[in-house]
């Protein structure tokens, strides 16, 4: 038994240094760095306290950061979790008896391909004056639709989030499929000889029994929604002004633009509280693991 003890040990301690190393070290690190005023131009950094805390609050682009992220992070949830479900359900009823495996692939290539590609693409496809979206417009009459939609306050960050769903929606699809797919077939098929069709089987069976894994789905889009940065740098780099700023984005700049690298580092420790407290939240509501330990 003991010798049984240790090996287990010697399997897990290999995984807990590389976690210790590159997570925890860094967070660590983080805030450490928050407390003092660094530059990229000097070997010495100055202890300032909660300077950088107290910036925070009075710095009007922080306001417009943590609202685009949450506008961000509300149509994730409704594309990528909503959207991903509906499809996961789609793929696994009745309705697909063939073509499944090629189904999964093409809902799934989308989110091994690059954001940075797609977001340049998207960025020509936006071109006011020659890009295709405008140019489809025009076509069929809508001219007036036809605006310049990455420079456009009002649109901007509604076009950069039009971009990006589509990516990660198969991704979300495919981790509920599997979790569907793990559902004793007995219960399904005894739900439909009692008369369930499609709508009452997923909300009455298959959602219950998937609890766990949306509310991990949920977990995983809510932080990419608040780290989300490549799809804006590539897209606006947070304009036009800061009309599509977020906290990722913002950070990038605070440390690379302004050379403030105290100061990027408490906006990097503002993404990791907020992200914790959603988390915690959302596996609290959905009471993730309870079923788990009752057993």
């Amino acid at each position: 038994m003991k010798r049984r003890r240790t090996q287990a040990y010697l399997y897990v301690i290999p995984a807990l240094i590389l976690i210790i190393v590159f997570v925890y070290y860094p967070v660590v690190q983080n805030v450490i760095y928050s407390f003092y005023n660094m530059s990229s131009f000097s070997v010495h950094k100055y202890f300032i306290g909660l300077y950088n805390y107290r910036s925070l609050i009075t710095d009007p682009v922080i306001s417009v950061a943590v609202k685009n992220n949450f506008i961000y992070m509300f149509w994730s949830l409704v594309f990528q979790v909503g959207g991903g479900l509906l499809i996961a359900l789609f793929l696994e009823s009745k309705f697909v008896k063939k073509g499944r495996v090629f189904f999964r692939t093409l809902f799934f290539i989308p989110s091994v391909i690059s954001i940075t590609v797609i977001g340049t693409l998207f960025t020509f496809i936006y071109q006011p004056d020659v890009g295709l979206l405008n140019s489809i417009l025009r076509f069929v009459g809508l001219d007036s639709l036809a605006v310049g939609w990455l420079g456009n306050s009002h649109t901007a960050l509604y076009a950069i989030i039009a971009m990006s769903q589509w990516q990660y929606t198969g991704y979300a699809a495919m981790l509920l499929v599997v979790a569907i797919q793990r559902i004793s077939p007995e219960i399904l098929e005894s739900s439909r000889l009692d008369g369930c069709g499609f709508f009452q089987q997923a909300r009455y069976i298959i959602i219950p029994q998937i609890r766990d894994t949306l509310t991990i789905v949920v977990i995983i889009t809510v932080n990419w929604a608040m780290q989300v940065f490549n799809e804006i740098q590539v897209m606006t780099g947070g304009g036009p002004g800061n009309a599509t700023q977020t906290l990722g984005n913002y950070m990038y700049t605070a440390a690379w633009s302004y050379d403030k690298f105290g100061y990027a580092s408490a906006i990097g420790n503002l993404i990791l509280v907020i992200t914790v407290i959603l988390s915690a939240f959302q596996m609290r509501l959905s009471g993730f693991g309870k079923e788990d330990a009752r057993k």
